[in-house]
């Protein structure tokens, strides 16, 4: 059930085996890949989303994989409202923090991620949205195309914010259609990350381009990952 690249999990491997991380909460968990990943690498996971729709899908999901997982709905502004425990680690990944728009509710997000975190413990969040990728030439992004379906992106960028249009087209031998959906959200980029972890009270701050942990690059990287340490 998982789409996450091998590149993906290696880094993963490498930063839980550093930080010593035995449980994690992906508080954006969406409908699960991450929750199942960790769960087949060993490690204890929790989940939580603001949408009951995507908390029923992966419930859905890990089920028929049997696994189980503790899941609960939550707006990752609020995490102390459901959960109580502490984690080695927080996840939110593949751009989900974007989706708040004013620098109140991130500082008020990343506060509640650190209090969910033990001493010692990461946030990590990843994007794909870095100074190369906002180039007028990748305003297109074909970023699935298999036999049966293919998913095309295309981006309107404004002035510290970005629509980015999907285009879902089905085209197997008993569907063929298109969905068109577009989400609205903010651009943040390696400095901002690195003010608004600071003021939300996180230590060393560390911004990745890639799952190798390079350097990021605004010139060349095509990922923005941060590791931030409680």
């Amino acid at each position: 059930m998982t789409d996450i690249s091998e590149k993906e999990e290696a880094f993963l491997v490498s930063v839980f085996t550093e930080y010593k991380v035995k449980n994690a909460l992906d508080c954006a968990c969406g409908t699960g890949p991450h929750l199942y990943l960790l769960s087949k690498l060993g490690v204890r996971v929790c989940g939580s989303d603001y949408s009951d729709a995507m908390l029923k899908a992966c419930e859905e999901n890990l089920s028929q994989e049997g696994i189980d997982v503790i899941t609960k709905q939550a707006d990752f502004r609020y995490l102390e409202e459901v959960w109580v425990e502490k984690f080695d680690a927080v996840l939110c990944m593949t751009q989900s923090i974007a989706h708040l728009h004013t620098h109140e509710d991130l500082v008020t997000a990343f506060k509640s991620m650190r209090e969910r975190l033990n001493d010692g413990g990461i946030l990590i969040i990843t994007q794909g949205t870095t100074h190369f990728t906002l180039q007028d030439r990748f305003r297109f992004d074909l970023v699935v195309n298999n036999q049966d379906f293919s998913r095309v992106f295309s981006r309107d960028i404004g002035e510290g914010f970005q629509t980015i249009n999907i285009l879902d087209i089905y085209h197997s031998d008993k569907v063929s259609k298109m969905e068109t959906n577009s989400v609205h959200i903010k651009i943040i980029l390696d400095d901002e990350y690195k003010s608004l972890l600071t003021e939300a009270g996180f230590s060393q701050i560390n911004i990745y381009g890639g799952y190798d942990m390079s350097p990021y690059d605004k010139e060349s990287s095509w990922k923005l990952i941060v590791v931030a340490e409680r």
